[in-house]
């Protein structure tokens, strides 16, 4: 809920702050649901306090690959669905830690490359993934509003 609300709190047109009743059940419904060995939740915790979590995933080579000019459509894929560090444990190595440990489980499960998406305009993100954890912007999503 933090992670939201930074976002929500800078570009509001472009973020909301999502509905929390219940959170606690649905997350533990989660965890007591047989894992999938293709899907990784991470937390942090410092002093028996969660401070980070991280999702993230693999996916095989899609099955007409040959056919595809996208490279990586042909590999194992590791996807970084989403990561967030709670407000005042930012900038400490929680983040880094978490995307680490997800890059290490990644290859063990055959992937040779990780994507992500993150937010172009979040002074936050986009230096920790450029300059902290190396990674190099491939494409670009476009929006527009239709209503």
């Amino acid at each position: 809920m933090e992670n939201a609300a930074y976002y929500f709190d800078l570009f509001p047109a472009h973020f909301r702050l999502p509905d929390d009743e219940g959170f606690a059940e649905r997350l533990e419904d989660e965890l007591a649901r047989e894992q999938d060995e293709r899907r990784l939740w991470l937390v942090a915790e410092i002093d028996g306090q969660v401070v980070g979590q991280l999702f993230a995933h693999v996916e095989p080579p899609i099955e007409n690959a040959e056919r595809q000019m996208v490279r990586h459509l042909a590999e194992t894929r590791l996807f970084i669905d989403a990561v967030g560090t709670a407000s005042a444990h930012q900038r400490r190595g929680v983040a880094t830690a978490l995307v680490e440990a997800s890059e290490e489980w990644g290859r063990a499960h055959g992937a040779v490359v990780a994507i992500l998406d993150t937010y172009v305009h979040s002074e936050l993100s986009m230096p920790f993934w450029e300059k902290r954890m190396g990674y190099v912007p491939h494409s670009m999503i476009f929006q527009k509003s239709l209503v």
